[in-house]
């Protein structure tokens, strides 16, 4: 059984996704921040029975008229299953009509109920009807038990004499049960109910025939609800359970422990430590034979099953982690079970603690999946921005190994921003999201190729990790990240007025203040290439620098207007160190069509000031975006006044210094010699 496509609606910014294609292997999720791409993962996870809706996860202002409606009909999430010959026959006792059925839909709405339908190869669509079960072998196993207790109930007489006069009226009260055809549920739940309420009516009873009466009660009550529930109370309920289970994991895994307890670990597995337990079953290492390990004395056995076990986890990491080749070692002493990792430069075993965060990563992340796909083949992984914190090429290795053995057992949708998670050869898994406004929500887009498209099939992709065609998935010599796009075009210019000569080797890209969790400042940092971080004196300013040392972006690649104008307001953005004439002349460039006044000076940033002119004078709103690019115009006309070409200088010597600062020892060839690298190449045609 396939997932093949679903729909969420009214989910907290999803008013309506759409109905969006998913792939029979992998399904790339991709958008920019605050876009809703995790409310999609999300809602898939809620489709799951144990999941409850409640009124937090209703769009805000649909909360409202939502709440007066039945909650019934308020449809959250509809998935589609392709049904196979082996699917049809497996559900052929409890869905009638599957026989020339191809999908079946299934709806879980805000009430947490289900709905289903089959959806015929002529397209048309019925709601599914549930076979009408036969339970003649359950109520013949209730007949016996009654047949059972007669014989109990007659044994008792020769002890209990005064009992015997109760025989004919049991004959009576289990005429009903014996006697009666049992076809259906509700049958079964009268008769037994009405046996249960006479036989308890008895005289003469003593504490054993209390104990006969009152066991055979219990189990009558076991077989009710049993078919009550499969059969009538929720026929859904059973198709429920054959369905995929989806399962969500964000960026942070269940690191492996350098060591645990075993008397804790073989009580508890999971509680002691998940990511031990996901390990020892990748492994193959039962609890079972740990204890046998531990309580053994034999040290010869023990080191073989260790050295057993070592590869068994480490010849398949090993096939999807190329960074280094690495060896798993278990330890089972009489108490304590431990990890440590070798490799084939660094010889000596060390716990996994003393391992980089990105292979910790990717070791609990990788026995997490094989024991996801493991448990069961109805599986369906949903992964919030895989590899986060891993370099390009452990990207590139986390998505081989879901593409070539994870999607054997399993389907995968994963949310990203990283270009190294995106295949420009297989744009068919790429579905893009974005965010409508409040009133519209979040919609995905199918991303699906077809043949004969324009030529740059990547612009949509890159729109939706936050790079334009001009901020492309290249690499130069030396890299400029600014935080917005209006502040790109402004640096841009200040090379055609300073460092003219640096122009060819200096690429200037962002969007950092829309790049998800410093995902572009983290991606150019572990490239090597020297590289700086252009930051705004304005809160938001501040808000990134944090974020990026949050991330581990050291200072020497940051660069602080408040640094390079200290004697400026604190407020201030890269638009405020062209002077106030020659910015108001780019405003005019930008807009020749009105007569645009200049604001007064005042306490906010230059950009805030024309906002409020431009929405007063003109009803229109200010695109500061446009004016870069006049202002970049000018100054490569050479337009430029005094006040500006010295701020200007000031901030171009800033940058160049941090850069230069960056290069390693010796010549430019060094700097040519990093271009020319693995990653830069292959981030190149990423």
């Amino acid at each position: 059984m396939k997932f093949c496509k679903v729909r969420v609606q009214t989910y907290r910014s999803i008013v309506d996704s759409g109905i969006v294609e998913i792939e029979d292997g992998v399904t790339v999720v991709i958008g920019k921040n605050e876009q809703g791409k995790t409310n999609f993962l999300r809602a898939l996870k809620a489709f799951n029975s144990k999941e409850q809706f409640s009124p937090n996860d209703l769009p805000n202002h649909l909360r409202p008229s939502l709440e007066d409606r039945p909650p019934q009909e308020i449809p959250i999430v509809t998935v589609w299953f392709s049904l196979e010959t082996q699917e049809k026959k497996r559900l052929a006792n409890l869905v009638q009509g599957l026989d020339t059925a191809i999908e079946l839909r299934c709806v879980k709405n805000y009430a947490n109920e289900y709905e289903f339908w089959v959806v015929k190869d002529n397209n048309q669509e019925e709601s599914l009807k549930f076979a009408i079960p036969d339970i003649s072998g359950p109520a013949e196993k209730i007949k016996q038990t009654i047949r059972d207790l007669k014989s109990k109930l007659q044994a008792h007489t020769s002890r209990v004499p005064t009992f015997a006069a109760n025989m004919d009226k049991i004959e009576q009260i289990t005429a009903g049960l014996l006697d009666a055809d049992l076809k259906d549920a509700a049958q079964v739940d009268n008769e037994i109910k009405t046996f249960s309420t006479s036989i308890k009516g008895l005289t003469a009873q003593d504490q054993p025939i209390l104990d006969d009466i009152t066991a055979t009660i219990n189990e009558l009550e076991t077989a009710r609800a049993a078919i009550q529930i499969t059969y009538q109370a929720d026929p859904a309920r059973a198709l429920r359970h054959v369905l995929p289970s989806f399962i969500l994991h964000s960026t942070k895994e269940d690191h492996i422990p350098n060591e645990v307890k075993i008397a804790d670990f073989v009580k508890d597995p999971e509680a002691t430590s998940k990511g031990m337990s996901n390990l020892c079953y990748t492994a193959g290492l039962t609890l079972q034979k740990i204890r046998e390990l531990a309580a053994t004395s034999d040290t010869s056995q023990r080191e073989a099953y260790e050295d057993h076990y070592k590869g068994t986890i480490s010849g398949g990491l090993n096939e999807f982690w190329t960074q280094a080749e690495y060896n798993v070692h278990f330890r089972i002493e009489k108490e304590q079970l431990s990890v440590s990792i070798s490799d084939k430069v660094y010889t000596q075993r060390v716990p996994p603690s003393d391992r980089s965060d990105g292979f910790q990563w990717y070791l609990s992340f990788y026995a997490t999946l094989l024991n996801d796909v493991g448990v069961s083949n109805q599986t369906i992984l949903l992964l919030d921005n895989p590899g986060l914190e891993l370099h390009v090429d452990g990207q590139r290795d986390i998505k081989r190994f879901l593409e070539e053995r994870v999607t054997l057992n399993s389907q995968v949708i994963y949310v990203t921003h990283s270009p190294a998670m995106i295949d420009a050869f297989n744009l068919r898994q790429v579905r893009t999201v974005e965010l409508l406004g409040n009133q519209m929500g979040t919609k995905l887009n199918n991303f699906i190729v077809k043949e004969g498209e324009h030529w740059d099939l990547l612009e949509p992709v890159r729109s939706a990790i936050g790079m334009s065609l001009a901020t492309s998935l290249v690499l130069n010599e030396w890299n400029v990240l600014v935080e917005g796009a209006a502040d790109k075009p402004i640096v841009e210019g200040i090379f055609f007025t300073h460092y003219k000569e640096f122009r060819s080797q200096l690429l200037v890209n962002g969007s950092l203040s829309e790049s998800r969790d410093a995902f572009l400042a983290r991606f150019y940092n572990r490239t090597n290439l020297p590289c700086v971080m252009l930051l705004d004196a304005d809160s938001g300013g501040r808000d990134l620098y944090n974020e990026l040392r949050k991330h581990g972006i050291p200072d020497s690649k940051i660069v602080k207007l408040k640094d390079v104008f200290p004697n400026k307001n604190q407020d201030f953005a890269i638009e405020d160190i062209l002077s106030a004439s020659f910015y108001h002349q780019a405003v005019i460039a930008a807009y020749p069509a009105n007569v645009i006044e200049m604001p007064a000076a005042g306490p906010k940033k230059r950009t805030t000031e024309y906002e409020k002119v431009f929405k007063k004078s003109y009803g229109i709103g200010f695109n500061k975006r446009r004016v870069a690019e006049s202002a970049k115009k000018l100054l490569s006309e050479g337009r430029d006044d005094t006040e500006t070409r010295d701020n200007l200088g000031l901030l171009s010597t800033a940058i160049i210094k941090t850069l230069k600062a960056q290069v390693p020892e010796g010549s430019g060839d060094q700097v040519k010699e990093v271009r020319g690298s693995k990653d830069a190449v292959e981030v190149a045609k990423a």
